[in-house]
């Protein structure tokens, strides 16, 4: 995730500017405030655009504990991001 410079993350992990824009940090309620959920620190936790917007897209939006389940699950298969990521190294020398 990036939280000020999507170029640097674009670079980094050889995506375009555009597939970097799912990467960015936000903060997403683990009980949405629609629910009654409060901006607290218990309720709020770092995630990327993708999977803030789309767990709550989903028909069944999952629970937090839930949600975090399938997200590891489909990340051990790369199945998760619409993107793959391609850690770039720094030069050596």
């Amino acid at each position: 995730m990036w939280e000020t410079d999507p170029k640097i993350f674009s670079a980094r992990y050889r995506v375009t500017d555009r597939a970097a824009l799912h990467f960015r940090c936000t903060a997403e309620h683990l009980e949405a405030r629609c629910d009654g959920g409060r901006d607290t620190e218990e309720n709020v936790v770092a995630a990327c655009l993708y999977c803030n917007k789309n767990r709550h897209k989903r028909k069944r939006p999952k629970d937090a504990v839930s949600y975090k389940n399938l997200v590891r699950s489909r990340m051990e298969q790369g199945r998760w991001y619409p993107v793959t990521l391609t850690h770039r190294t720094a030069p050596t020398g």
